[in-house]
């Protein structure tokens, strides 16, 4: 529930901006969505005692574009209508808009298979190309047998497994005798 609301949030305010400002906009929210990882952050945010135009003052010195009119508003409509809780979603949809805008998505090729620089590269290329977007993966080490290849933004999740394939061979094996 809160994405689909941090969605109408950040579809509004990409409205309002241009090529330029969704740059800076986009940093200075991500750096405010960080800032949630601490309980003193929160307690801040979350406090009845602290009214909605201090929190709004309090976060813009967290920001190094603060006299960004737009920005402010915005924080302050968040802030007002008690939604400041909802910035860590809006700097993910922000991400994800930048990486539609840009064509440029992140991927994760992980399992306990070692891959070459050049495998590597050539898978980037192969899902670049099928999915006409700019591709790029980071791999990670795992205990997964086989190899597993997710695209988050795009939905897109690709596995195999080796010992899916054992049981299958097996399997048919069996069926032949």
């Amino acid at each position: 529930m809160r994405e689909i609301v941090a969605k109408k949030y950040v579809k509004a305010l990409i409205l309002a901006l241009d090529a330029d400002e969704f740059n800076r906009v986009s940093d200075e929210i991500s750096k405010l969505a960080a800032a949630f990882g601490l309980d003193k952050f929160n307690y801040i945010i979350d406090s009845p005692i602290i009214d909605a135009k201090s929190k709004v003052e309090f976060l813009l010195t967290l920001v190094n574009d603060n006299k960004n009119e737009k920005l402010a508003n915005f924080l302050m409509l968040l802030s007002h209508r008690g939604r400041l809780h909802l910035i860590p979603e809006i700097a993910r949809e922000f991400e994800y808009q930048k990486a539609l805008r840009d064509g440029k998505f992140k991927g994760l090729i992980s399992g306990n298979i070692e891959l070459s620089e050049t495998q590597k590269s050539e898978l980037e290329q192969k899902f670049s190309n099928k999915f006409d977007v700019n591709i790029e993966f980071q791999t990670v080490k795992n205990e997964f047998n086989g190899i597993k290849i997710e695209i988050d933004d795009l939905g897109v999740e690709v596995s195999f497994s080796i010992d899916r394939l054992k049981a299958q061979m097996s399997e048919y094996i069996l069926k032949v005798i």
